[in-house]
């Protein structure tokens, strides 16, 4: 499972560094390759395998529910497989730059069976709303019977 938080920069040719903590995960499971997608105002990174359980959830979406179609078209089209090389890095493909608002700094997140990568400055703003609504945070995720 991905936890943490980290900071990175892109490299001139819009590379980032995955975390060494999230690297070790990755090669214990053989991972060569990510899924990068757009999801949530930043760019979602999952591992092949997990990658190609959620198709086969999609997959069976119905074909009737206009919010099912508009997920998929949103989720899986923008989605681009990215190999993980010997330095532990990846290329971030400049639509996926483009389209998440990543320019420079990154925040690399671990959420639990993927990565998400966010413009610092998107992620600041993130946390601030996350922060002025912990009270209804909270109260949610009674309701999803996590605590």
């Amino acid at each position: 499972m991905f936890r943490g938080r980290f900071e990175y920069a892109l490299d001139d040719k819009g590379r980032i560094k995955i975390p060494s903590k999230f690297k070790d995960i990755l090669y214990k499971k053989s991972v060569k390759i990510l899924v990068l997608t757009i999801f949530d105002n930043c760019i979602y990174a999952y591992p092949q395998d997990v990658w190609e359980e959620l198709e086969k959830k999609a997959v069976n979406l119905p074909l009737t529910n206009k919010s099912a179609r508009r997920f998929k078209r949103m989720f899986f089209a923008s989605a681009q497989d990215v190999n993980i090389d010997s330095q532990g890095r990846i290329l971030i493909p400049p639509v996926l730059r483009n389209d998440s608002g990543i320019t420079k700094e990154v925040v690399v997140l671990g959420n639990l069976d993927h990565i998400e990568l966010w413009p610092k400055d998107n992620w600041e703003k993130e946390l601030k709303a996350l922060k002025e609504s912990e009270e209804d945070l909270s109260e949610a995720i009674e309701q999803l019977g996590i605590f």
